[in-house]
């Protein structure tokens, strides 16, 4: 800010406000500890609107996380050939890799019996 420039400084109830935060989160953010630039007056904190304003876009997310990506695209866990879904993905060219979605139980295993079913021991 240039000398002469007028920026409105705004309180921690107004930032926070803006920010859709709590009034303490707003302290917490509050330089030195935090990102935000604020002016300390006494024990009065002060944000510039301008400096709320790019903290706000700089939490903005713009791409994709990769693993949320490939997640979305991953074909690996269709349950039904056939499907609507795997017919999607084949009519733009990818082709699903088909899993079980169940496997058999191993042999050392105890098949589960309803509660009603079991006999109390004494």
């Amino acid at each position: 800010m240039e000398y002469g420039e007028i920026n409105m400084l705004i309180s921690v109830e107004q930032a926070a406000r803006q920010l859709g935060i709590a009034r303490r989160t707003v302290y917490d953010l509050a330089a030195p500890g935090g990102p935000i630039p604020c002016h300390r007056i006494g024990r009065r904190i002060l944000f510039s609107s301008e400096d709320i304003t790019e903290y706000l876009q700089s939490c903005r997310y713009t791409e994709t996380k990769r693993a949320v990506a490939s997640f979305l695209n991953s074909t690996g866990k269709l349950k039904v050939t056939g499907s609507g879904l795997e017919s999607y993905f084949r009519k733009r060219g990818r082709v699903p890799k088909l899993t079980p979605t169940t496997g058999k139980n191993p042999p050392a295993s105890t098949p589960l019996q309803p509660a009603s079913s079991v006999q109390p021991t004494r």
